[in-house]
């Protein structure tokens, strides 16, 4: 079976869990949320992350990155130039950095050099297979998400990304 059939038959069988109303504009429905809503919403975000992470595959498989491999292009582009820091935003343990950054570096995509200020400390760089690795992702993330959002507005968009920042921020700032 193709993966375009398992993405079929998955959608058929989860579109059985949204309420009516989301099948609709359910922005405009001002009514109290209740278990169907907060159920949707919890397999979209579930499942909605798989999207993501098809939009890194290429890349991930074509370089023998980890899961996190595309991710960390993405942080490093944006300016994470420490490991700590990739280990504190990515919520995982250095030594997971480490193995990444060291398949990163394998690749050609990353180097690494003694910090300027502070030479104990390492700062990461993309290469320029890196740079063009990271436009490829980004390609893909945006040709993906347009895609998928096409129905809604810029505004609703960003709406959103504002909602999951804030559902983010409630996490971090939740104990445990």
């Amino acid at each position: 079976m193709s993966i375009e059939q398992d993405i079929a038959r998955r959608d058929a069988i989860l579109s059985r869990f949204l309420p009516e109303q989301a099948q609709a504009e359910p922005w405009k429905d001002e009514s109290p949320l209740v278990w169907d809503d907060i159920g949707s919403l919890s397999h979209g975000l579930v499942f909605g992350p798989r999207s993501l992470l098809q939009a890194t595959r290429d890349v991930t498989e074509r370089y023998s990155l980890g899961p996190r491999g595309g991710w960390m292009l993405n942080l490093i582009g944006a300016g994470l130039f420490h490991p700590h820091e990739l280990s504190d935003v990515l919520k995982i343990g250095r030594s997971l950095v480490s193995a990444e950054l060291a398949r990163l570096t394998e690749a050609g995509l990353v180097t690494s050099s003694a910090g300027k200020t502070d030479k104990r400390r390492s700062e990461l760089k993309l290469t320029a297979s890196g740079e063009a690795a990271l436009a490829e992702i980004r390609s893909e993330l945006q040709r993906s998400l347009t895609t998928a959002l096409q129905g809604y507005t810029p505004g609703q968009v960003r709406l959103l990304t504002k909602m999951l920042h804030d559902l983010r921020e409630s996490a971090a700032a939740s104990p445990g």
